[in-house]
C-alpha cells in the first residue's frame, strides 16, 4: 500500500515538473537553427521570445555534414527553422523544400530554386581548388556572421519573418531587435578600437572563414591554407606561404579546433612563427543575450593575443 502510495506521489510530481516546464514556455515561438553561430545571434535578439534550438551538433561543420534521418523530424516540428542557404548547407535543400512553413534562408543565392545546378557548381568548386593560389568563395563570402552588418542583416531578416508569421506580437519583435543592434554597435565600437594595434600585422588562417571579420576591421590577413578544410592545400599554395613566413612577412598562423592541421605544424617547423586559434562555429560561446557580442570578442582577443605576442 505505501508502496503503490509512493509510486502515485512520484507519478504527480513528475508530472507538476512537466507542467510548470510547458508553462514556462507556453507562447514562446520554437526556432530551430542549422549551425551554432545563427543560434547565437537568434538568442543574442530574441531572449525569452523563443525557444531557440541548434540542429548540428557542437563542432559539425556545415561544409561536410550528413543530415541524419531523426533531424528531418526537428526541422519539421519548430515553428521556424533558419538556416544560411544553399551557398553554406546544401545538405539541407531537399529538407526545406518540404516544409510547411517555409525555412528562412540568411543568405541570398542565384540557384536556391535549382538545388541540382547549385550542386553542380558546388561538385565542380570541389574538384577545382586543389590548387588554385587566389581562389574564393564565389559571390558573397557565406561566413556572414564574421562580421557585426551582415549579422545585424540577418537578425533584421529573423525579426522580418517572424513578425509576418506572428503580427500580434510586432512591438516586441521590433523592440529585440533595436535592443540588438545598440548593442552589436556598442560591441563593434570597442573592437575597433581594440584591433587597430595590431591591423598592421600579417598572418595566415586554416580555412578562408575569417574574410569578412577581416575587411571588417581591416585587418592584415596574407592568406589561407584552405578554402574547403576537407581538403589539403596544393604544394603551390604551401609553398608560397613558407616563403612568406620565413620572409617575416606573418607574425601569426591560425588554426581551428574542428580540424586537425598537420600540414600547419609541418609548414612552421623551424621558424619563430606563433600558432593562434580561432573558431569559426562558437562552440565555446554559450548561445544567450549577449552572446553573438562574446564570439565577437573572442575573435577579437585570438587576433589580439597571437599579434602581439600575449
Amino acid at each position: 500500500m505505501i508502496s503503490r502510495l509512493s509510486s502515485t506521489i512520484v507519478l504527480l510530481l513528475l508530472s507538476v515538473a512537466v507542467f510548470g516546464t510547458q508553462t514556462v514556455t507556453a507562447g514562446q515561438v520554437r526556432v530551430l537553427t542549422s549551425i551554432k553561430p545563427i543560434q547565437l545571434i537568434a538568442t543574442d535578439m530574441l531572449g525569452d521570445l523563443a525557444h531557440i534550438d541548434v540542429l548540428l551538433p557542437s563542432g559539425s561543420s556545415p561544409h561536410h555534414y550528413s543530415l541524419k534521418p531523426s533531424s528531418i523530424g526537428q526541422i519539421h516540428d519548430a515553428d521556424l527553422f533558419i538556416w544560411g542557404g544553399p551557398g553554406l548547407e546544401l545538405f539541407l535543400t531537399k529538407t526545406v523544400s518540404q516544409l510547411e512553413h517555409p525555412a528562412l534562408a540568411l543568405l541570398e543565392s542565384d540557384h536556391d530554386d535549382d538545388p541540382g545546378e547549385h550542386e553542380a557548381e558546388h561538385d565542380h568548386k570541389a574538384h577545382s581548388d586543389s590548387d588554385a593560389g587566389e581562389h574564393h568563395h564565389d559571390g558573397d563570402d557565406p561566413h556572414f556572421w564574421m562580421a557585426p552588418e551582415r549579422a545585424l542583416a540577418a537578425a533584421d531578416k529573423i525579426k522580418d519573418r517572424l513578425i509576418a508569421r506572428y503580427p500580434e506580437d510586432a512591438a516586441l519583435y521590433q523592440q529585440a531587435y533595436d535592443d540588438f543592434a545598440a548593442r552589436l554597435a556598442q560591441t563593434d565600437q570597442q573592437l575597433q578600437q581594440q584591433l587597430k594595434s595590431v591591423a598592421a600585422s600579417g598572418f595566415y588562417v586554416f580555412h578562408d572563414a575569417f574574410g569578412s571579420f577581416v575587411e571588417h576591421y581591416q585587418l592584415k590577413q596574407l592568406g589561407y591554407f584552405t578554402v574547403d578544410p576537407g581538403r589539403k592545400p596544393g604544394a603551390r599554395r604551401l609553398n608560397e606561404i613558407r616563403n612568406a613566413l620565413e620572409t617575416n612577412q606573418a607574425r601569426c598562423v591560425f588554426v581551428e579546433p574542428q580540424f586537425r592541421a598537420p600540414v600547419v605544424d609541418s609548414l612552421i617547423r623551424g621558424l619563430d612563427i606563433r600558432v593562434g586559434r580561432l573558431d569559426p562555429l562558437a562552440v565555446e560561446i554559450e548561445a544567450e543575450r549577449g552572446g553573438y557580442s562574446k564570439y565577437l570578442q573572442s575573435l577579437a582577443d585570438s587576433f589580439t593575443n597571437c599579434l602581439t605576442g600575449e
